[in-house]
């Protein structure tokens, strides 16, 4: 075999382990990552046979590692050392990222990567629809909680929570799909049916930041396309809400639950009681914090009084990162969204004025923000199913970016 031939080969390998990931990510983290590693080992054999480096310049690289380099200072000053390394694993998944931006070029190949993702995210929708009205988790074989007469669905991942931060992020690429993709026949009922099916089970997890950070991403998606459409995609997102609150009003009694309450004994207001122990963590360890994966650890030196039903996390992404490496991490980790969406509209900008084609950009950029939003009530960035998902629309996005820039010079 040449090594033309075998370069193809290991190519065409890492291509197939990108499409597993996108068939297997929403439902089974242990295949998505299966199949990571497989690609992640191709581009490893790839490098040395080609003779090259495929490695290329990105606006994300610069931040990505400062990011890193703040966490394991983190790690190096942590009272808990061991257990701090073993937490800075879970920072792996940026591989995919890299994987993703090095081989994926052709923008036929980013648009079937989505189109799978999402075509699973349909079929696995209808399955977490059946859910809310049956209670049944036939893949771990429980009931799921209830609420009134239905259920709160999780699909086939393990916490209702995770479902609503990867269907949030799974259905805003949908919506961008159908309302900006030009495509035909078959493809076309996909891009019609799949954030109909994905919207509907984010609905049915009740995951209210889930909610809340699709509610962002749709209002800026909207006026991102002018205020006549901002303006009826808001009126449609209205007549849809109400129609929901109609016929499921246990969702609007999820709704109704939120609670700014200090009461201590009130198990509505945990968030508030977590999010005030994060603050008392933070003024202690301000600069490197008190080290990665100890909130749960040191939760008694610094919780404040009252009920929590959970300790697991602050439940805000933000305050968790400034938790674990002081604000030096946090800004660190603002670096990377920040430039991620500055080059990205940037490049949109660009794009529209050449016209390229460009709502897999704009698809990203609006998750990202979703994602960005929702992480002001949740943990989404260290849940690893909802991590893998934006490590891919931060690969696809800035693989679109390049691939623009290249088309325009």
């Amino acid at each position: 075999m040449t090594k033309e031939n075998l370069v193809g080969t290991i190519d065409k390998i890492i291509w197939f382990s990108l499409c597993g990931f996108a068939f297997f990510s929403p439902w089974s983290i242990a295949g998505a990552q299966s199949f990571l590693i497989l690609g992640l080992l191709g581009w490893l054999v790839k490098m040395p046979v080609s003779g090259r480096i495929d490695f290329v310049h990105t606006p994300l690289n610069l931040p990505i590692l400062l990011y890193l380099i703040t966490q394991v200072i983190s790690v190096i000053f942590s009272p808990l050392k061991v257990h701090s390394l073993l937490a800075l694993k879970e920072e792996w998944l940026f591989l995919l990222f890299f994987l993703i931006v090095n081989n994926v070029k052709p923008e036929d190949k980013i648009v079937k990567l989505v189109t799978i993702l999402l075509a699973v995210s349909g079929l696995v929708g209808l399955y977490a629809i059946w859910q809310h009205y049956s209670g049944m988790d036939l893949y771990r074989h429980r009931m799921l909680v209830s609420r009134g007469g239905v259920f709160i669905s999780t699909g086939l991942f393990d916490h209702h929570l995770t479902f609503g931060g990867y269907y949030m992020l799974a259905f805003l690429l949908a919506l961008v799909m159908v309302l900006s993709s030009k495509r035909k026949g078959g493809l076309r009922v996909l891009d019609l049916a799949a954030p109909v099916i994905i919207g509907l089970s984010l609905i049915f997890c009740y995951a209210r930041s889930a909610w809340l950070g699709a509610v962002a991403g749709i209002l800026i998606f909207g006026f991102s396309k002018g205020r006549k459409f901002a303006l009826i995609l808001c009126l449609g997102m209205i007549v849809l809400v109400l129609a929901v609150f109609v016929i499921e009003p246990t969702s609007w009694d999820r709704i109704k639950e939120i609670s700014l309450s200090r009461d201590k004994d009130k198990a509505e207001s945990t968030r508030i009681r977590l999010w005030q122990t994060s603050i008392n963590m933070i003024k202690d360890k301000p600069i490197w914090g008190i080290g990665l994966g100890n909130f749960t650890q040191l939760f008694e030196q610094y919780k404040v009084e009252g009920y929590y039903d959970t300790n697991c996390h602050p439940h805000n992404d933000y305050l968790n990162m400034a938790v674990n490496s002081g604000f030096l991490g946090l800004l660190a980790y603002l670096g990377i969204w920040i430039v991620f969406l500055y080059s990205s509209i940037r490049a949109m900008i660009n794009n529209k004025r050449k016209g390229f084609p460009y709502w897999i950009q704009i698809g990203g950029v609006v998750a990202i923000i979703s994602f960005m939003v929702a992480g002001l009530l949740q943990c989404y960035y260290s849940d690893a199913e909802v991590n893998m998902l934006v490590m891919f629309i931060l690969g696809i996005t800035v693989a679109s970016n390049l691939r623009s820039n290249e088309v325009q010079s």
